[in-house]
């Protein structure tokens, strides 16, 4: 239930699985996104240039650096932390990709000797990726770009893969491996923005209206069901849902892909269960969970976030 390639992109500030936090990463079905990849992601770092073989053309020939991939041309422009970019072609609208946000992108990245580092695809495939989970580098980049757009980014190696640049690195632990440390020239084409759904204001502390259960999860109807009948601990349960830490972090949403998640209810972590067993099909509800009743202030697993949640959850069906 992870697909992603065990190899990094150049745009990923960690390897990270597909579903990298949350209740996402035990879910049935593939539905729920979040900062990752859905197709796999080829990488070449460490490997100069190929020459053709006997039996036809290198897949990397097909990917040959610009002649500028060295440096940055005269014409590109120079942001406050050091990047270079240069639009290849003009997008349209007016709407930038912003922190939670993912986006589907094209693109090739290059050392600047001109081996290539990795690419979305070797057959012009794209790729899913989260702002929040980005290079920094490739974070900016993309946040002054619209849809449509394609540039060349020139990214120095202190805005790619260093430890101290990594998104949320007090909840996750780098790889055994280190990341590369190297200056990246990279094309990439955004396709699709995909936006988050808002942050709720009252992510710190539930409102005064707000109903509190002697467990300490507090919840509020945001939207009333139908009918009478409960999910049970064995039900099978369809959501729509999104998660936040008390930050403002969006880890995990249903919402980016339009396509719900399906679950049994007792695979779900303690404040969910309690819950959705209070629920109606067609209701919605915002929930405050208490650290203890999610992951702890210190999950086992480093890939599942920290501290208290807060989740916006639609029961669309229950069987």
């Amino acid at each position: 239930m992870r697909p992603a390639s065990h190899i990094p992109s150049a745009f990923r500030a960690q390897r990270v699985p597909f579903l990298k936090l949350g209740i996402g990463a035990r879910c049935a079905l593939c539905t729920v996104i979040m900062c990752s990849v859905g197709l796999q992601v080829s990488w070449a770092q460490q490997q100069p240039p190929t020459s053709p073989t006997a039996g036809g053309s290198s897949p990397h020939l097909m990917l040959s650096p610009p002649p500028d991939v060295a440096s940055p041309s005269p014409s590109a422009l120079k942001t406050a932390s050091g990047i270079f970019m240069k639009v290849l072609a003009s997008g349209y609208g007016s709407e930038h990709p912003v922190e939670n946000d993912c986006v589907r992108v094209r693109f090739t990245a290059w050392k600047r000797d001109g081996s290539l580092f990795s690419t979305s695809g070797i057959h012009g495939e794209s790729i899913v990726q989260c702002i929040n989970n980005l290079i920094p580098g490739a974070a900016e980049a993309l946040g002054m770009m619209v849809t449509g757009e394609k540039r060349r980014v020139w990214v120095p190696a202190s805005l790619t893969f260093g430890r101290k640049h990594h998104h949320r690195s007090d909840r996750m632990a780098l790889d055994e491996e280190p990341p590369p440390n190297t200056d990246l020239t990279f094309d990439v084409e955004l396709l699709e923005v995909m936006k988050a759904p808002p942050t709720p204001a009252d992510l710190k502390t539930p409102p005064e209206d707000a109903v509190k259960t002697a467990s300490g999860v507090a919840f509020r109807v945001l939207k009333s069901g139908a009918g009478a009948a409960h999910p049970s601990m064995t039900s099978q349960v369809t959501l729509h849902f999104s998660g936040w830490t008390s930050d403002g972090n969006l880890f995990e949403s249903t919402m980016i892909s339009g396509h719900p998640a399906i679950f049994q209810v007792g695979s779900t972590p303690p404040g969910w269960r309690e819950a959705l067993q209070h629920m109606v099909v067609g209701e919605k509800v915002r929930l405050w969970i208490p650290a203890s009743l999610a992951y702890g202030e210190k999950p086992v697993n480093h890939m599942n976030p920290a501290g208290n949640l807060v989740y916006d959850i639609e029961l669309l069906a229950s069987q």
